[in-house]
Order: C-alpha cells, then sequence, then structure tokens
C-alpha cells in the first residue's frame, strides 16, 4: 500500500473520546517539540503543510487512519499544545472556531511579537479558503480553517471541505513558500487529499492563469455577455447556471472595480457560483477553453504503485519514514505508548494487508 492509497478521508461522524484527545495533545506535542529543538520551528511548520507528513503525523499521534477527523482532530490536539510554545501559533479550527481565526491571528501575532504581521496574514487566511470554496471544485463547503504561522512570518494552511453531493471531506494544504504574491492562486497547494476523483475546472490549474486574469476584465462586459447565447462550439458554457443571485453578485462586484482577481475573491458577497461564471464569461470573451483535470491528482508527492499519478519516488518515500522513525524515536515519550505509535506509523507509512 502507498501512501497515495492511504490517505482517504471518508466523512466520519462523532468525536475523539477525551481519553484519546489528551493524549494526543500530549503526545502531539512531545513529537513538536524534538523537532523544534532538533531542527527548528520553521521545519515543523513545513513539515505540517506537507500533506503525506501530517497524514503520518496524526496516525502516530493515534487518529483514525483515514477519517476526515484525522485532520480536525490533529489540528486541535496541536493547537492545544503548541500555542503556548511562544514560537508557533494555531488560529482557526472547526465550524465555529475556524470563524474566529482572524480574532485569533491578532492574538498569536501579538504572542509572537509579529503584530505588524496581522493584517497580512488575516488577508492570506481570507484568500486561502476563497481560492479553495470558489475555484478548485464545484460543490463544496470548507467547514475547518486553520492559520498557522511562526516568530519568523512563515504561514500555513491545513482547511477541509466536504464534497455535498459525495458527502466527502477534502483536505487542502497551503506553505506560504509555494505563494506568488502577483498570482496568489496559481498552484498554491503543497497537497489536497480525498477520496473525490473526477474532473474539475480547477481554476488554481498552472495553465488557467489566462482565466484569473481575465475574471476583472469578464465584470466589465458581464452586461453585454450575459445577454449573449452561447456559440455551439463552447458545449461547456451550456450548462453554467448564471442566475439571478451571480448576476447580481457580479453587477454589484463590477460597480467596486477591483483591479485584479485577488480583490474579487475578497469582495464580500462574491462567491463560487460568481467566481465560475465570470470564467467562463471569460472563456466566452477571449475565445479560450478552460483547462479541467482531476485536482488532487496532481497533489500526491510520492506517486502509487501502479504508476498512478506516476512512479513512487523511492528517494522521498524512504526519506519519510526516516525522518518519522527519527521522531518517534527521540521523542520523550513512554514506552509503551512509543510502541504503540510505532505500530500505527508502520500501518501508516509502510503499509498494512489489513488497511
Amino acid at each position: 500500500m502507498t501512501m497515495h492509497n492511504a490517505t482517504v478521508l471518508p466523512l466520519h461522524y462523532g468525536k475523539a473520546p477525551r481519553w484519546l484527545y489528551g493524549r494526543m495533545v500530549k503526545l502531539g506535542k512531545a513529537i513538536s517539540l524534538v523537532i523544534m529543538d532538533q531542527y527548528g520551528t520553521d521545519e515543523l511548520l513545513t513539515r505540517l503543510s506537507d500533506t503525506n507528513w501530517f497524514q503520518a503525523f496524526a496516525c502516530a499521534i493515534g487518529y483514525d487512519w483515514h477519517s476526515s477527523g484525522t485532520t480536525t482532530v490533529t489540528v486541535a490536539a496541536l493547537k492545544e499544545a503548541l500555542n503556548d510554545s511562544g514560537e508557533i501559533y494555531i488560529a482557526g479550527g472547526k465550524g465555529k472556531t475556524g470563524l474566529k481565526t482572524p480574532e485569533e491571528i491578532r492574538a498569536g501575532t501579538d504572542v509572537l511579537s509579529i503584530a505588524g504581521e496581522a493584517e497580512a496574514f488575516e488577508e492570506y487566511s481570507r484568500l486561502a479558503a476563497k481560492v479553495d470554496s470558489c475555484m478548485v471544485y464545484d460543490n463544496i463547503g470548507i467547514y475547518q480553517h486553520s492559520f498557522l504561522f511562526t516568530r519568523s512570518k512563515r504561514w500555513a494552511v491545513i482547511q477541509q471541505a466536504m464534497d455535498t453531493k459525495r458527502r466527502e471531506a477534502i483536505r487542502f494544504q497551503w506553505l506560504s513558500d509555494l505563494i506568488n504574491k502577483r498570482d496568489v492562486a496559481n498552484e498554491p497547494h503543497t497537497g489536497i487529499q480525498t477520496t473525490l476523483h473526477t474532473e474539475s475546472a480547477d481554476l488554481t490549474c498552472g495553465s488557467n492563469e489566462w482565466a484569473r486574469h481575465s475574471l476583472t476584465d469578464a465584470l466589465q462586459e458581464c452586461d453585454h455577455v450575459l445577454k449573449s447565447s452561447y456559440p455551439d462550439r463552447h458545449e461547456i458554457l451550456k450548462s453554467v447556471d448564471i442566475g439571478d443571485v451571480a448576476r447580481k453578485a457580479i453587477r454589484n462586484a463590477a460597480e467596486l472595480d477591483p483591479k485584479d482577481y485577488k480583490e474579487l475573491l475578497l469582495t464580500r458577497g462574491v462567491g463560487r457560483s460568481t467566481i465560475r461564471s465570470l470564467a467562463f464569461v471569460a472563456s466566452l470573451i477571449f475565445d479560450k477553453e478552460l483547462a479541467y483535470r482531476d485536482p488532487v491528482m496532481f497533489s500526491y508527492n510520492l506517486g502509487g504503485k501502479d504508476g498512478i499519478p506516476f512512479p513512487v519516488n523511492r528517494t522521498t518515500y524512504d526519506s519519510v519514514i526516516e525522518s518519522m522513525d527519527g521522531i518517534i524515536d527521540a521523542a520523550n515519550i513512554e514506552k509503551e505508548e512509543k510502541i504503540k505509535a510505532m505500530k500505527r506509523l508502520s500501518y501508516a507509512i509502510r503499509g498494512d494487508a489489513r488497511l
């Protein structure tokens, strides 16, 4: 079994029992502090943003190996464990806690003595949520959003959405190192994990750069284009729902005259239907086809045993194993807990036929 097969996130209900959650906090803190001590806080941030490492970490500290709670419970445990470290801070969380992300970012920047970064962090937090909810898949709603940052001003995002039709979880992860400030939504993910496989007009796709930068142009032409009929050769446009709500949002946004798609995304009331509609309108105006792909298939860095999306990268795979083995070995954990953690890690990374 490869990491490609291990990192699946079906929607599971319920929550971690208190006895388990408390231990996850302690073990997660022990492992994290060893990494921070040995490699630095920024290295911990980088690893947490890596979707495969995060999954192995979640398994190592004891949570269900493949459920949607792998994301939400692990991040919550880390938040409780690390926010008093003075080196790294985690804002946001699941449901209503996620709505508190801006105020928690401000609190965290005060704790880390980088209050001047609060405004920029809040903007990136909002952009990450908007990009993943509006530009990658159809029919998803984000219900968990966490913004992680360090004293060195680097940041990461771990957020989870639900496919509303199939009731399946999708985890999105970002790292500030990958962000192009001129084109924030250009391939920003360190990884996307889900069981969902579908072709999507993924607007974060590199080849859709023209569409991202044409969204504001489409705003200026919306009145004319929305009254037009679509030519037969644009088959996909016939299925686009440019309803009254989307039309109103488009016209309201046009009145604000955003200078680029980043400002457009941050405009209140602009959501998935508006962005998708504008993308297809841009396609009509500029006579270009949107690129379709399965977003998750471009987000694995280890590959798959059957060569999909590409052959397993053995060097990278071994480094993940070595990294995790070293973490568990170095952490100050009681012998029994260490053995249990190693077993869980073995199932997650090396594979176990029963899974």
